[in-house]
C-alpha cells in the first residue's frame, strides 16, 4: 500500500481534517435531501447530471485551474479520481430511489470501513474498526422482514462505496502533488464529462422550471462544490485508513439528516449505532500516534 509512510499528521492536523470532513458531510448531507425533493422533475440520473456539471462549472469558474501546469502524472491519478466521483455520485442516487437517505450512506459507508481494516496496525486500531462495524451493523439491522429491503437500492449504495475506496485512494495522493482546490475543480470536471448524457437531457427542464433550476444549483453547491473541496484539504492532512475512519461520521449525520429533512425517524438501536460510530470516530482521533520523523516522507509540490 503506497501510503503507509505518508502524512504524519499531528493531532492538531486530524482535528482540522475532522472539523472540515464533518463540515463537507453536513452539507453534502443538507443537499442530497433537497436532490431528493427534485427527483420527480429531474429524476436521479437528470439530477446527478446537474449536480455534477454545475458544481464543476461553478469551480472552473471560481478557481480557474491552469491545466497546462499539471505534471505528466497526474492525469494517471486524475483519471481515475474523477472516474470515482462519477460513480460515487450516480449509484448514490439511483440508490436513494429505492432506500431511506440513512441506509443508503449505511452501506455506502462499507468502502471507507475496509480501508480502516485494512489499514489497522494496533489493537486499538482494530478496537475503533469494531465499534464502528457494531454501529454500521446496528444501523443496518432490519426491524422487520428482511424483504424490504430492495435488492437494486443494496447494489447501488455498495457500488458507491466501491466508488468511495477508489476516491480515497487517489484524492488522498493527488491532494498532496496540488492545491485542494485545483484537485478538486480538475476532479469534478473530469466527472461531468463522464456525465454529460445526464446532464443535457436535463438542462432544458432547468431552464423551463426555474425555480427548481435554482435549487439544483444550490444541490451543486451543497453537496459537490463545498464537501469535495473540503474533503481533498483534509486529504492532504491524513492517511487513507485515517480518513476512512474520520468518515465514519458519514451514517450519522445521513440518519440525522433523513431525520430532520427528511422525517425518517431512527429507532433506538439506531441511534446507539450513532453513539458506537460517533466515539469511535473520536477514539481515533485522540488515541492515533504521529510516526516516527524518519519514516515521514515530504509530500510533492
Amino acid at each position: 500500500m503506497p501510503f503507509s509512510s505518508e502524512s504524519g499528521a499531528t493531532r492538531w492536523d486530524q482535528a482540522t481534517a475532522l472539523a472540515m470532513l464533518i463540515g463537507g458531510i453536513s452539507s453534502f448531507q443538507i443537499g442530497a435531501a433537497l436532490a431528493k425533493g427534485l427527483f420527480p422533475l429531474f429524476g436521479p440520473t437528470g439530477m446527478v447530471g446537474l449536480r455534477v456539471g454545475l458544481a464543476a462549472i461553478i469551480l472552473l469558474v471560481v478557481w480557474r485551474p491552469k491545466i497546462m501546469d499539471l505534471r505528466p502524472g497526474t492525469w494517471r491519478l486524475l483519471l481515475p479520481y474523477g472516474a470515482s466521483m462519477t460513480l460515487m455520485n450516480f449509484a448514490f442516487y439511483i440508490a436513494l430511489t429505492r432506500l431511506p437517505l440513512g441506509l443508503v450512506v449505511a452501506l455506502e459507508f462499507m468502502g471507507p470501513l475496509s480501508l480502516a481494516l485494512v489499514g489497522s496496525r494496533r489493537a486499538l486500531d482494530l478496537f475503533w474498526a469494531v465499534l464502528v462495524i457494531t454501529g454500521v451493523f446496528l444501523l443496518l439491522r432490519p426491524e422487520g422482514k428482511l424483504g424490504h429491503l430492495d435488492p437494486l437500492g443494496v447494489a447501488a449504495a455498495l457500488s458507491s462505496g466501491v466508488g468511495w475506496i477508489v476516491y480515497i485512494l487517489t484524492g488522498t495522493r493527488l491532494g498532496r502533488s496540488m492545491p485542494a482546490t485545483m484537485a478538486t475543480t480538475l476532479g469534478m470536471t473530469t466527472a461531468g464529462v463522464f456525465l454529460l448524457p445526464c446532464l443535457i437531457p436535463a438542462l432544458p427542464l432547468a431552464v423551463y422550471h426555474p425555480h427548481q433550476g435554482f435549487l439544483a444549483l444550490g444541490v451543486a453547491v451543497l453537496s459537490s462544490a463545498v464537501p469535495y473541496i473540503l474533503d481533498m484539504m483534509a486529504m492532504r492532512r491524513l492517511k487513507p485508513r485515517e480518513l476512512g475512519v474520520l468518515l465514519s461520521l458519514e451514517p450519522m449525520l445521513g440518519a440525522v439528516s433523513g431525520l430532520l429533512f427528511l422525517g425518517e425517524a431512527l429507532s433506538l438501536g439506531r441511534w446507539i449505532g450513532v453513539i458506537c460510530v460517533v466515539a469511535a470516530s473520536a477514539g481515533n482521533v485522540l488515541t492515533s500516534r504521529r510516526p516516527p520523523a524518519e519514516t515521514q516522507v515530504t509530500p510533492p509540490g
